[in-house]
């Protein structure tokens, strides 16, 4: 009896995993509720390779606009960074999950000057504000812009999970491959594995400390890792509050930004 329970099992395990394919199981993680708005600050660690660290602190905002989601970040210190501003807006995809290209700002308040950051291209691959985190990782990628694999099953901390390979149809990206690991529950990355055009691991991110505020689950923790060099970033959020009704339109525009009005 214990035999052909085990072997029900299974079954059932197996017709599961292959009644969704991976492009499934990534659409229903874009799909996860996202609060109207958000804000919050956070700690940013930047980790050296001969064991160093620096401390950023950075202010947060976001909020839905319905076709457009629109994301402010800011530095608070310390004061070689602060007021530094990067502004994001993330179109939504059409009903054939197409998307228009994303708009970037970096406002560089020394130099009193906003320039522009290409969504595509090597530019969007470049280090973001020095951290092993890039410009591309900060917004959403096109779905349609990848081929998706379901690899199989695994846990991620006690976590158990989707494991989706996705790969570039450009293939043209400093990582035009990487492997998500999707939580089985809830549809919510738990890990990230990007690799090189060599197919090397290049960078490891995996969220952690996940807590359920107002009903959204969120990583309060959020860790890049580059394998390769050796060196590594930490976001921890705090102070996170969502869909609050104080939250101007105003703050979301270059303007706002090189005002310094978001606090």
């Amino acid at each position: 009896m214990k035999k052909i329970l085990s072997m029900i099992s299974t079954i059932l395990m197996v017709s599961a995993l292959s009644a969704q394919s991976g492009y499934d199981i990534m659409k229903k993680a874009q799909e996860v509720p996202e609060p109207k708005t958000s804000s919050s600050k956070a700690t940013l660690t930047i980790h050296s390779k001969k064991g160093s660290d620096r401390i950023r602190e950075v202010i947060m905002k976001s909020k839905d606009f319905g076709d457009v989601s629109k994301e402010v970040i800011v530095f608070t210190t310390p004061k070689d960074v602060a007021g530094v501003g990067y502004l994001m807006f993330e179109y939504a995809e059409d009903a054939s999950g197409n998307k228009k290209d994303a708009d970037n700002w970096l406002y560089m308040p020394a130099m009193k000057k906003t320039r522009r950051i290409a969504s595509s291209g090597s530019e969007s691959e470049g280090s973001f504000m020095g951290t092993d985190f890039t410009y591309q990782d900060m917004g959403e990628r096109s779905l349609n812009d990848y081929d998706y694999t379901l690899l199989g099953e695994e846990a991620v901390n006690g976590v158990d999970c989707y494991k989706v390979e996705c790969k570039s149809k450009k293939g043209t990206e400093k990582d035009p491959r990487y492997i998500s690991y999707i939580s089985k529950a809830n549809y919510i990355m738990q890990k990230c594995e990007f690799f090189d055009r060599q197919d090397q691991l290049h960078r490891v991110l995996t969220c952690t400390d996940f807590t359920t505020i107002d009903g959204f689950t969120t990583a309060q923790k959020m860790k890049m890792e580059n394998v390769q060099s050796g060196t590594w970033s930490l976001i921890e959020s705090k102070e996170i509050i969502y869909n609050a009704d104080d939250i101007d339109d105003s703050l979301f525009t270059v303007a706002a930004l090189e005002k310094g009005r978001i606090r």
